[in-house]
């Protein structure tokens, strides 16, 4: 089992076996950001910090029996995870008990959103939770910058939250798509569910294959040569042949503002999406700035194990 799920199901137990869903998405993001370990990640929504791939687990615990199939949190077996955990995050859960005490709904948010403010930028209940002041206090955290700006970012190493994340405090509108197949066996990147995400979060969602680069070509990739040989490949016989797309997309980009170009890799130099920088670049009308966003995979826990949940139920937000 993922270190993670147990970190999930150990939390639920030492909150005595059941807890409900805000609660629980609140206590999690509470003990990741006390032990400073994404054993999940999270982004802002409706009630704050969200974790797709916590309802993700959940799902499939029940599954499996360790949880029960209802719409809590409640664990459905006598064996104890917390006792499977490392003595450290066994510390800290017993730490975020003393913390928090009975304080769960509307306090609990309260307390959340007052120490970490960024994650309140998409809350629905912000003005039922806070005192005026304190939302105009908040919000002062909110990204705000709204000049045009083209960005590259890809998504390996990182969840699904880690990434929807880094969009928003991006303020990007619209994600562009630039695979070919846009299949993953990371969880929530495949093109259907990574589409509905974006809608969730509400940000626009493009997928423009034909800037894509077929799988055939992309065999025997085996040293940073191959590689510059097949994006060489790309922008000299491949990118020219796409005017129609290319076109499309220089519109797509001064329609929406900030958008965001993406495919797999970390690193922009290692994927195709920066030739399609360099030839919008090469263009002397086009002035919009470029930031490629490059994700730290070093930091990142074990507890963020690829996970193939490819056909996974879809997951209803909540």
């Amino acid at each position: 089992m993922f270190y993670r799920r147990k970190v999930l199901l150990g939390l639920v137990e030492v909150f005595g076996g059941t807890l409900e869903p805000t609660d629980c998405q609140k206590l999690l993001f509470l003990f990741c950001q006390r032990t400073n370990k994404n054993f999940y990640d999270f982004f802002p929504y409706k009630f704050g910090g969200f974790s797709v791939l916590s309802y993700h687990d959940k799902n499939h615990l029940a599954e499996l029996g360790f949880f029960k199939n209802q719409e809590n949190f409640q664990l459905s077996d006598h064996q104890s995870f917390y006792q499977q955990l490392r003595l450290e995050d066994q510390m800290a859960l017993q730490a975020l008990v003393k913390e928090v005490g009975k304080l769960r709904g509307n306090e609990l948010i309260r307390k959340i959103y007052l120490e970490f403010p960024k994650y309140t930028k998409s809350s629905k209940i912000l003005a039922s939770v806070l005192k005026p002041a304190e939302v105009f206090e908040v919000s002062k955290s909110w990204q705000v910058e709204n000049n045009p700006c083209l960005f590259t970012i890809g998504y390996e190493g990182i969840s699904i939250d880690a990434y929807l994340n880094l969009l928003i405090s991006n303020n990007i509108s619209t994600l562009i798509d630039v695979r070919k197949n846009p299949v993953s066996m990371k969880y929530g990147f495949s093109k259907k569910s990574l589409a509905r995400y974006c809608e969730k979060i509400e940000m626009k969602y493009v997928h423009l294959p034909d800037l894509g680069i077929d799988s055939a070509l992309r065999q025997n990739l085996e040293s940073a040569e191959s590689y510059q040989e097949l994006f060489e490949h790309y922008a000299s016989r491949i990118l020219p042949k796409q005017t129609k797309t290319l076109q499309e997309l220089k519109e797509i980009l001064l329609e929406n503002g900030r958008c965001a170009l993406t495919c797999f890799e970390c690193e922009h130099l290692s994927c195709h999406r920066h030739k399609i920088v360099d030839y919008l670049e090469s263009d002397p009308a086009f002035d919009m700035p470029v930031v490629h966003i490059n994700i730290k995979t070093q930091n990142l826990v074990e507890s963020q194990e690829i996970d193939t949940g490819l056909f996974a139920k879809q997951l209803i937000f909540t």
